[in-house]
């Protein structure tokens, strides 16, 4: 028998020929709009979420040189490429990826034990799964600003209450603020370590002292930038004392698989175990894992990148900025924050001359343009267009 409501029927049983009053007028599409929203079963913290939407579009490797998301500014080498090739000529994308020793490599390459290692798709899901995983509904989280939007956007997505300490281009990290705010409601604290956009180092004795103070909240270091820092500043060596101790990194950067969504989180074996609960059996898909293991197996391309980015074109764009007089954050990144007259005016020139760079605010709302540092021939052809441009 049919569920749907039928129409009331007259005295002699037939139905009426008017139509019924029981039948809803038609509502206007606004009013069904606005009724729909009032009705959704999405929470109402997310329903005032704003996406994060990076300026992806447009951004042609082969007309621009791209100094905008500080990604590896040249194509990862041949036998990288050529094992994805081979990949898919066997005939395997039909089937779920099988990742064998790749949490191995990765923990090898990192310096840990295996159960310490966790792979993710990109550290986006490993910034996500720590958070969802360490932070109950309306507490705390501790994020200093400016930072990356997506500790903010997991943090807000878990009805987390945000505290904002500030970084500082002259004093660099707040470490006292950060140790003032914490309390019994934090949860956890974010730390981006080299920081994104200012660039600014984080000492080891500094997220120690963190941690150290704040036993009951997950310390969350972001260290996708680590291969651009001195390997004494990371603290993947202190996970085994700090069960409240979490590192994530990514190959994004200077391994160059940013569209491959490659990342891996650092924490003792108890944390790996229970955030291997929560991240599916195969979020991570095959092409990375093909990817990593032919870079890994000749990983001389991405020193020699670090080595010319930090003892070449990063010094040399750092005394162009001196001599012009132009105030940047000390960075120990791959990127610099700039302050320029008119920064979104001299993007737009910048951009008309092939070079793509990104408008970013400092923690008061000064904009700045956050340059990626690339390789001394895409320094000097920017350096040239900023003297061209500022001439002008």
């Amino acid at each position: 028998s049919s569920c749907a409501p039928q129409p009331p029927r007259s005295a002699s049983g037939s139905s009426r020929h008017r139509v019924p009053a029981w039948e809803p007028r038609l509502e206007r599409p606004r009013e069904l709009v606005a009724r729909l929203a009032a009705m959704s079963v999405i929470k109402e913290h997310i329903r005032k979420l704003t996406p994060y939407l990076p300026p992806l579009e447009g951004r042609d490797p082969s007309k621009f040189i791209l100094l905008d998301f500080n990604e590896r500014t040249v194509p990862v080498p041949s036998h990288v490429t050529e094992a994805l090739k081979d990949f898919i000529d066997q005939g395997g994308l039909q089937k779920y990826p099988s990742y064998g020793s790749m949490q191995a490599d990765i923990a090898a390459y990192a310096g840990v034990r295996t159960e310490e290692c966790m792979f993710t798709n990109g550290s986006d899901q490993g910034i996500d799964l720590v958070i969802r995983c360490c932070c109950e509904k309306g507490t705390e989280a501790i994020i200093p600003a400016p930072t990356f939007a997506m500790y903010e956007q997991a943090a807000e997505s878990e009805c987390l209450t945000i505290c904002r300490p500030h970084f500082d281009r002259l004093k660099g990290f707040p470490l006292e603020e950060v140790l003032a705010m914490i309390g019994p409601s934090t949860s956890i604290i974010v730390l981006s370590n080299p920081n994104n956009p200012t660039g600014t180092p984080i000492s080891r004795e500094a997220i120690l002292a963190v941690a150290k103070h704040a036993p009951h909240c997950a310390i969350l270091v972001d260290e996708c930038y680590y291969e651009f820092m001195g390997p004494e500043e990371s603290v993947k060596g202190d996970i085994g004392d700090f069960p409240n101790l979490f590192i994530c990194r990514t190959f994004s950067k200077t391994w160059g698989i940013p569209s491959l969504r490659l990342g891996y989180v650092l924490t003792c074996e108890a944390n790996i175990n229970a955030l291997t609960c929560v991240r599916g059996p195969y979020d991570i898909n095959q092409f990375a894992g093909v990817a990593l293991k032919a870079a890994l197996a000749n990983n001389k391309y991405v020193w020699d990148f670090v080595d010319e980015v930090n003892k070449q074109a990063k010094p040399k764009f750092q005394e162009f900025l001196m001599r012009k007089g132009i105030t940047f954050w000390p960075t120990s990144a791959n990127f610099i924050f700039c302050y320029f007259d008119d920064p979104n005016w001299l993007e737009q020139k910048i951009r008309a001359r092939g070079i793509l760079v990104r408008p970013k605010k400092d923690a008061e709302g000064v904009l700045g343009l956050r340059i990626t540092i690339g390789t001394v021939e895409q320094m000097d052809a920017l350096m040239k267009v900023l003297e061209e441009v500022l001439a002008s």
